[in-house]
């Protein structure tokens, strides 16, 4: 990679080397003094590339929060695909998410339905009768997942399923339309203790 490249990848960090003390010290730099910083940076360094790597090792010794916030940003955007994938996955599986044979309860054809993947010991888990009673319009599917033992194929095959959806927390909860096409942005995915409150509000989206 020559210089030229490696500039072109890294000025926003050489940037932040050279712009974040005094950032932190006044008001905001405007974006004539980012472009000129910028420029001073890239023309510095196109003519000391051996500084480079001594100068970013040293500015983030002495500031370690900048590593603190990039590693929180890189893994809010992992978060953010990680979430992403899982709800092409939910579109991918929605047939058998849905398909009969699990317990459940409400309207077959409801708008809105919601796929919990439960211990097979636990009966309705984070899904209360009191939430079933005040949403009679949404349909609950209980996807019963094997304890420790168990030889029950159809929970062994609900286990593969919320694999392959991408979860592997118990309970897990998937909130959709029941339509055939079913819109992304109306599907939510959440997987450990969920509050009722969290529940209701993604079967509202469901509902659009």
């Amino acid at each position: 990679m020559n210089v030229s490249t490696f500039l072109c990848r890294v000025s926003p960090l050489l940037f932040a080397i050279l712009a974040f003390p005094a950032i932190t010290r006044a008001e905001p730099a405007t974006p004539i003094q980012v472009e000129q910083t910028g420029k001073l940076a890239e023309a510095y360094f196109a003519a000391h590339p051996e500084q480079i790597g001594e100068t970013i090792a040293t500015y983030l010794a002495e500031h370690p929060e900048f590593l603190v916030a990039a590693g929180e940003s890189l893994r809010q955007r992992q978060q953010i695909a990680q979430q992403q994938a899982i709800v092409q996955n939910v579109v991918i599986h929605r047939d058998r998410l849905l398909a009969a044979g699990d317990p459940d309860v409400g309207p077959k054809q409801a708008k809105a339905v919601v796929v919990s993947f439960v211990d097979e010991k636990c009966v309705n888990c984070n899904v209360t009768q009191a939430l079933i009673d005040a949403n009679p319009d949404v349909r609950f599917i209980f996807k019963k997942l094997p304890a420790a033992g168990s030889s029950e194929k159809a929970f062994q095959d609900n286990m593969m399923l919320l694999k392959q959806v991408g979860f592997t927390n118990i309970p897990t909860f998937i909130v959709l339309p029941q339509e055939e096409n079913p819109v992304i942005q109306r599907i939510s995915v959440m997987s450990g203790k969920i509050s009722s409150d969290a529940l209701i509000m993604a079967i509202q989206k469901a509902k659009g």
